[in-house]
């Protein structure tokens, strides 16, 4: 489905959303074309927004982005060349080369289960982030008010009669917040979520008291003790002291930037180089000598 938004504003909103996308941009042209060099559009997989000419080369262009996208083990970037003649049968006759760059769903997947007062805010606040987050309670009356006030682009609120139904449905190596009204649910989320054993991060609000009573709990249900160290609580920055909801909050985000931060630069460590000039050279002397 084609949108009337421009590529600009739907690489904001397909960002907030949590999405995988690609963006084309057309690098060079011969002869007659229907869209100029430094045309773009954004491809995901169920829209496309802003255009590069419209016709079979950009029906053409994205099959070739929804094959991307559909392929976990895709390039990060694709160079292509249409004769318009003969592969996209066009009239035009020319030849456009474009580059299509695939932006996977983001890595970092929160779900926060509780929408009480210290959970509200700090949804507004990770509302900022490239992450897709979901968002779990069992109160019909808390997501219904959720859903009038209207959240974040990269939020969704999830209602179960049951919030342990959603484990069954979380990604591997998500982080996970338990932020709920009632203790005995927030251990029975955490025994539920150690038991996956494949969370990023569990953290769990509460005091050093519940800490300690739940540590006790969870050795008396044979977790080992890494394990048991891997739920942290009271979760949040120690350095960020207060008792307020906003205060809570923001130690909490500032731990969560952290934990995305330091995986980001052991991810970017082991990313290679990008296309090469000599690629792109390359692509463009075949452009020319097709036409």
């Amino acid at each position: 489905m084609m949108s009337s938004m421009s590529w600009v504003q739907a690489l904001q909103e397909v960002e907030k959303a949590g999405q995988a996308w690609v963006i084309v941009t057309v690098i060079g042209t011969q002869g007659s074309a229907p869209r100029e060099s430094s045309s773009k559009m954004i491809i995901t997989e169920e829209h496309s927004f802003d255009t590069i000419g419209g016709g079979q080369l950009e029906y053409a262009v994205c099959q070739k982005a929804r094959a991307m996208l559909q392929d976990a083990s895709s390039p990060s970037h694709v160079l292509e060349n249409f004769p318009l003649a003969a592969k996209t049968n066009q009239c035009c006759g020319g030849t456009v080369s474009v580059l299509l760059e695939y932006f996977p769903e983001p890595a970092n997947k929160i779900t926060i289960f509780g929408m009480g007062h210290v959970a509200t805010t700090l949804v507004n606040v990770l509302g900022n982030m490239q992450a897709k987050i979901s968002w779990v309670d069992s109160r019909e009356n808390l997501a219904q008010d959720q859903n009038i006030k209207g959240l974040p682009s990269n939020v969704t609120p999830f209602l179960y009669e049951s919030m342990l139904e959603h484990i069954d449905h979380m990604s591997h190596n998500e982080i996970a917040l338990v932020m709920t009204h009632d203790h005995a649910l927030d251990y029975q989320l955490v025994e539920a979520l150690l038991d996956r054993k494949d969370c990023r991060f569990i953290g769990l609000i509460g005091s050093k008291t519940k800490a300690l009573r739940f540590k006790k709990r969870l050795v008396s249900a044979s977790f080992s003790q890494a394990e048991i160290d891997s739920v942290h609580c009271p979760v949040g920055l120690n350095e960020i002291a207060g008792k307020k909801p906003f205060e809570i909050a923001i130690s909490i985000a500032g731990q969560i930037i952290q934990i995305i931060q330091i995986t980001q630069t052991k991810t970017e460590a082991k990313k290679g180089s990008g296309l090469t000039w000599k690629e792109i050279n390359n692509t463009l002397s075949s452009s020319v000598a097709e036409t």
